[in-house]
């Protein structure tokens, strides 16, 4: 018998050697909805959880049109953004505390990528030249191609490192360097949204010492600060961190909590609305 034969038979007897409980046990820890979903307790934790999920999604819309514009691509991609992921996750997924869909750092090492294949030429998001595809430009399609390709090869990285058990090499990650990351992703951020903050129109700023230039660029411009836009984000800023020190601290006399972010998203647009309906008039 040649070592091909061999090496034939080999595989041939260990595939009959499997057993369905060996399946039962491999599609059980791959899919952990099938462990859970059976010892679920539907008469007590339906309406929680079903409360809930109502509260995180109607949150999530104003996240998910805010995340989108910070990765440069339409707003309705934020939506499916956040529609999609949890849905997938809700089957495959292991941890209980993990935060799914649309997230700031990556909203904006997408823009990165958009900004610099796909200038940004035009300020409206959809102009004549459709594509035919939900109605958007050719420009934004571009556009969407990009970041779906950076977020799919940012898929195949964290598959890669899946496979070689690199989550392992988390302790070398200490807490001041954790906490280094946290607060410089949360100031880019915060610079990222300056703009739109003030008021003001200014291109898209990226590089090395790109942080200094938007500021630098701020003060050099600061006479085109709109006031409405400044004191209308001020007042949000107030609103949002006062409704959510209430929340914390009556949490356990409330049962719903106010969905201040919606709030202020609606408030604006009504303003925004009735201001065009003054200007026509």
């Amino acid at each position: 018998m040649t070592g091909a034969k061999r090496k034939r038979s080999a595989v041939l007897r260990k595939i009959q050697a499997v057993r369905f409980e060996d399946i039962k046990v491999w599609c059980m820890r791959r899919l952990p909805i099938l462990k859970w979903v059976p010892i679920y307790n539907w008469k007590e934790n339906l309406i929680p959880d079903t409360v809930s999920g109502m509260m995180l999604a109607i949150q999530q819309v104003t996240q998910g049109l805010a995340f989108a514009v910070l990765s440069s691509v339409h707003p309705v991609f934020g939506l499916y953004g956040s529609f999609f992921p949890v849905i997938i996750y809700a089957i495959f997924g292991m941890g209980h505390h993990v935060v799914t869909g649309t997230f700031a750092l990556t909203s904006l090492i997408s823009a990165n990528a958009v900004e610099r294949l796909v200038p940004s030429v035009r300020t409206n998001f959809t102009t004549n030249n459709n594509s035919g595809v939900l109605g958007l430009s050719e420009f934004e399609m571009q556009r969407i191609g990009v970041a779906a390709a950076v977020s799919f090869l940012g898929g195949i990285i964290q598959v890669a490192m899946f496979m070689l058990q690199l989550g392992s090499a988390t302790f070398l990650l200490t807490e001041p360097v954790i906490s280094a990351m946290t607060t410089g992703a949360a100031t880019h951020v915060v610079t990222s949204q300056v703009k739109y903050l003030l008021g003001m129109k200014m291109p898209y700023i990226s590089g090395p010492l790109g942080f200094f230039h938007i500021y630098a660029y701020i003060f050099e411009n600061i006479r085109s600060v709109q006031l409405e836009a400044l004191l209308l984000s001020l007042l949000s800023i107030v609103v949002l961190v006062l409704v959510k020190e209430l929340n914390e601290k009556f949490r356990r006399n409330i049962k719903i909590v106010l969905p201040i972010d919606l709030v202020l998203y609606l408030a604006h647009c009504n303003s925004r609305q009735a201001c065009c309906c003054v200007a026509v008039t």
